[in-house]
């Protein structure tokens, strides 16, 4: 090696003590028991523990410290939730409250007891928001003295004109029969279900026979619109506008027959109700699925079977048409299973010819989600008839 060479390395070798001499100068470095003293203390001074540790780390190559473990920063960090056996999932949501993501408190309570670390900062899901099937009733859970409405479980009321007694149901802020009227009014064009004239001149049930009982106790009776209102005993203008003012028909006293105003009231609640719980527009329910009843329906698709998430109890009556004219085959019974109509207390008057021949009706079918509001013929259809209380 020439001299030259070796002169060139002591220059560097002196050069590399100076600048190390330097750093070691200028770079004082914590000791151990320094460390430990900070992260024992990281709550009250989490800023420079943390700008202590990020030294140690960087300068690694130079001098071996002791490590801290993510873990032991997130224990100092969150220390409240370190203590959280014992305590209630409050205290969890409590330490989380700083986030401004976290879903809110009325969320919080509708989902789990338990916040996984992963959904802090995410946004809930509509499934979250949605009312829990798990957690609310559903028609499956009424029995002969409950029945499930809007999610909550609720006693049947009662009522009874004398000879029968209904069960009754309480939606919104209105009180219905929670069965079709089976009463047997003295007057009027009324029957059960499939019942025939009783001269022999028809193929249909004879009155008075087990099956025509069990028909009425099924379905209730069948009436038309004028029976209903108990109009047949009136002979003038002003009896009958004082009857259909009032509109108590062939109901128990304190009790009638509801006018469009009330069938709309209660299709108004239900659906506000369908729309404010997304579970139930996820299955496309409509007001008829609600009312329906899950028994008593021909066969259908699943999203058009009822739930009856009220009590309501509406069943597939079907209803007859001219049956004082069963015995030549103008008359006949349709609709069994398939069909419930209820007539409502309001005439339909044409616009145009001013005729005053037919009335609404309420109508839901089994293959259908909907109800609906029609007219029809007041003499010649038979339909149930359902109470509202007054």
């Amino acid at each position: 090696m020439s001299i030259s060479t070796q002169k060139f390395l002591l220059i560097l070798l002196i050069l590399g003590i100076g600048v190390q001499t330097f750093i070691s100068c200028t770079l004082k470095f914590p000791e151990k028991e320094e460390i430990e003293a900070t992260s024992s203390s990281s709550v009250e001074n989490s800023s420079s523990s943390l700008a202590i540790l990020g030294s140690i780390s960087s300068s690694s190559s130079e001098q071996s410290e002791p490590s801290i473990s993510s873990s032991a920063e997130n224990q100092n960090e969150y220390s409240s939730s370190s203590d959280s056996e014992g305590s209630d999932s409050s205290s969890s949501f409590d330490v989380l409250s700083s986030s401004s993501n976290v879903p809110s408190s009325s969320s919080i309570a509708s989902s789990s007891n338990s916040v996984s670390s992963s959904s802090i900062g995410s946004t809930p899901s509509s499934s979250s928001l949605a009312l829990s099937s798990s957690s609310a009733c559903t028609a499956k859970d009424n029995t002969k003295t409950q029945y499930c409405s809007g999610g909550t479980i609720k006693e049947y009321g009662s009522m009874s004109d004398g000879t029968q007694t209904y069960k009754t149901v309480v939606i919104g802020t209105q009180t219905w029969m929670a069965s079709n009227l089976n009463s047997t009014p003295s007057s009027g064009k009324h029957r059960c279900y499939a019942q025939g004239n009783g001269n022999g001149g028809d193929s249909w049930l004879p009155p008075g026979s087990p099956e025509v009982k069990a028909n009425c106790d099924r379905y209730g009776r069948l009436y038309d619109w004028e029976t209903a209102m108990k109009l047949s005993g009136c002979n003038t203008k002003s009896c009958a506008n004082q009857i259909q003012k009032q509109h108590q028909g062939v109901c128990p006293s304190g009790w009638h027959l509801p006018d469009t105003t009330e069938w709309n009231k209660l299709k108004i609640f239900i659906e506000k109700e369908i729309y404010d719980n997304w579970e139930d527009v996820d299955f496309g329910w409509d007001v008829g699925t609600k009312l329906k009843s899950t028994t008593g329906w021909k066969e259908s698709s699943v999203s058009d079977k009822g739930v009856d998430s009220y009590g309501f109890g509406a069943i597939g009556t079907g209803y007859c048409v001219s049956c004082e004219k069963l015995s030549d085959g103008s008359g006949y019974y349709s609709g069994e299973k398939e069909e419930a109509h209820w007539w409502i207390a309001n005439e339909y008057v044409n616009p145009y010819t001013k005729d005053a021949t037919q009335a609404y009706k309420s109508k839901i079918t089994y293959n259908k989600k909907v109800m609906t509001q029609e007219y029809e013929k007041k003499a010649d259809y038979l339909y149930a008839v359902r109470c509202i209380k007054n």
